[in-house]
């Protein structure tokens, strides 16, 4: 049983071998500077004309409040899988196998439309073959995602510095054109409508977000408590500075030679540079041709990493079949080659059959859609988990306000994060167009029904020719019920007006890690876990009653719950005992985890165990 255990540990971890430059520019890289402003930032220099350096910083300080929640969460989870496994294990199992769903089609569609992206601006400038464009952005990216996140990473450090120059010098000779003069953002005389800056917020917040590639790989980060977090923030900090300055400076030279933003092909910014920039107008529209390939890479490399540990760690967890968590020398590669066979297959189908303004359009809408919703799945996530924190932090004595509401500080973070961005995913499914805001509900309802089909999937018992000894194992198992699994052990059962210390003395004295908890009229209403106490002092435990202190839900079975159903609420639920009930909701018993693996373990399952009361009278 130990070499299982060890085995699967195995098995569920990746080698952690990326520090936090390197997570930083792979997911600087995700965001892929330069495009999202070619693309994303042009929308919103024209609803924010002279304010859009302003409506940038507005929206990096919006992203940054999901930026926080995710920072939270990775102090909490140090393995792969990012949203799924805040999730899974924050919330229910159906709701990560959900989420993880979720965060595929985002981080898949947002990978392919940066790519598709990248064609149309390269081809846009030089008229090259859009295939030949695509094979070239394509090919390079598929092979260092296969290769494994190590030298992905690598490349995206050095590629992203030269990035990042490469927007400073565009703003340094933006700034130079202007001779030298420079304008204030001012709100008060420069008038914009309240509609176009809104518009103009939501799409400044779709630029720093390529933080949104970092927790699914956190199991290949060292010191990911730390690391994820600051990786998140700064990729944020760094992505919305440079897009505020590069706007800037766009206006700022607008302004000086009395030009209105001009419209090219979709590309306003690109015309601008093409156009307005002098005789380095040639140089720089070059320059902007291999930085959209290498940011199409980029995008590829960082996102379709972050779907890959994504598919791994739910192989791992059976969400999806465990064929999905295999590795070679440390790599995930059933996820790498499934998610790089999808980047390369449906991009290439969009770009034969749509125009690539179109397919980029179609892509990156559907998959803000997507990415908005799975941040609300984490911004939930934290609130569960700060709800816990906050009713355990509030026992250890201050109850003035300002202490209540330090303790409650991650739910009031997460609270103000859903709010946020619930309301900029109702806005923005209300103003795109109806197809890609049903493509997007077509593919949460699929996820809905994925779960479903797992659920009768799994309890459908399988018919295969047996041998003896596995039909003895069989018919063991299938006669294993609530009723006869609770002889095992002694009921753990707490009252709601105990006070911790005695709720503490008999888990520890029946070697449990909680209870059942019921009322005064033997009803079990929740469950008590031995370890939400232990931020208390003595003093506090001493005096303070279960009731007192946050509980988790009761899971309640009946006497005839057969195993393989009670290893699944083991499962769902999260909690160490199940609460067995009569026919009038009174609690009869209790089974724990260890009775279940002592049952199945055991070869002899009439074999009585402690002396206890009757389950039915």
């Amino acid at each position: 049983m130990a070499d299982q255990i060890k085995e699967n540990q195995q098995q569920a971890d990746l080698k952690r071998s990326l520090g936090l430059r390197d997570v930083f520019f792979l997911s600087f890289g995700g965001m892929s500077p330069l495009l999202s402003l070619l693309t994303y930032g042009a929308v919103a220099l024209e609803y924010g004309g002279p304010l859009a350096p302003l409506i940038m910083i507005i929206g990096m300080l919006l992203v940054l409040i999901n930026g926080l929640v995710v920072m939270q969460l990775s102090k909490r989870f140090r393995t792969s899988g990012g949203y799924y496994t805040y999730a899974f294990q924050a919330l229910t199992e159906r709701v990560g196998l959900s989420t993880g769903w979720m965060y595929l089609f985002y981080s898949s569609l947002y990978a392919m439309a940066y790519v598709v992206g990248a064609v149309f601006v390269v081809n846009t400038i030089f008229g090259i073959s859009s295939y030949l464009i695509f094979f070239v952005i394509i090919i390079p990216a598929v092979t260092f995602l296969i290769l494994g996140v190590r030298p992905s990473s690598k490349y995206a450090v050095y590629t992203g510095i030269v990035e990042i120059l490469v927007i400073v010098v565009i703003f340094a000779f933006s700034i130079f054109l202007s001779g030298g003069s420079a304008y204030i953002p001012n709100p008060i005389t420069m008038h914009i409508s309240s509609g176009y800056l809104a518009l103009g917020i939501l799409f400044a917040m779709s630029i720093p977000t390529g933080y949104g590639s970092i927790a699914p790989i956190s199991g290949e980060i060292k010191d990911p408590e730390k690391t994820v977090g600051r990786a998140a923030v700064s990729v944020i900090m760094v992505g919305g500075a440079l897009a505020t300055i590069f706007l800037y400076g766009i206006y700022n030279l607008l302004l000086h030679l009395g030009i209105s933003i001009p419209a090219a092909g979709g590309l306003p910014i690109l015309g601008i540079l093409e156009n307005h920039f002098s005789v380095y107008s040639y140089y720089i529209i070059i320059v902007v041709a291999i930085a959209s390939i290498n940011d199409g890479i980029l995008a590829l490399l960082s996102f379709g990493s972050a779907a890959s540990r994504t598919i791994f760690r739910m192989g791992v967890d059976r969400s999806f079949p465990s064929f999905f968590a295999k590795k070679i020398r440390d790599q995930p590669i059933a996820g790498n080659i499934t998610i790089s066979l999808v980047l390369f297959i449906i991009p290439l189908i969009m770009i034969t059959r749509l125009p690539n303004e179109t397919a980029f359009i179609i892509l990156g809408t559907i998959a803000s859609l997507g990415g908005l919703f799975i941040h609300i799945i984490a911004d939930f996530s934290l609130i569960r988990i700060g709800l816990r924190r906050g009713k355990r932090m509030l026992l250890r004595g201050a109850k003035g306000v300002w202490s209540r509401t330090k303790d409650y500080k991650e739910v009031i973070l997460a609270i103000t994060a859903s709010i946020i961005t619930s309301i900029e995913l109702i806005y923005a499914a209300y103003s795109t167009v109806l197809v890609y805001s049903t493509l997007f509900l077509i593919w949460i309802v699929l996820g809905y029904i994925i779960v479903d089909i797992k659920d009768i999937v799994t309890k459908t018992p399988y018919t295969t020719k047996l041998g003896k000894e596995d039909r003895m194992i069989a018919e063991r198992i299938k006669d294993l019920t609530s009723l006869k699994v609770r002889r095992a052990l002694p009921d753990v059962v707490v009252s709601l007006d105990d006070t911790l210390q005695q709720a503490i003395q008999k888990c520890v004295n029946m070697d449990s890690q909680g209870a059942a908890v019921v009322d005064k009229y033997n009803n079990p209403v929740r469950t008590f876990i031995l370890r939400d106490v232990f931020l208390l002092s003595e003093q506090e435990i001493a005096k303070t009653h279960v009731r007192d202190i946050w509980l988790e839900q009761v899971v309640t079975i009946d006497r005839n719950t057969g195993v393989s159903d009670m290893i699944k609420l083991f499962k769902e639920y999260r909690v160490p005992v199940l609460c067995i009930i009569d026919e009038n909701g009174k609690l009869a018993g209790t089974v724990r985890e260890r009775e279940v693996l002592m049952a199945l373990g055991s070869g002899d399952i009439e074999k009585p165990g402690p002396k206890q009361k009757p389950l039915f009278q």
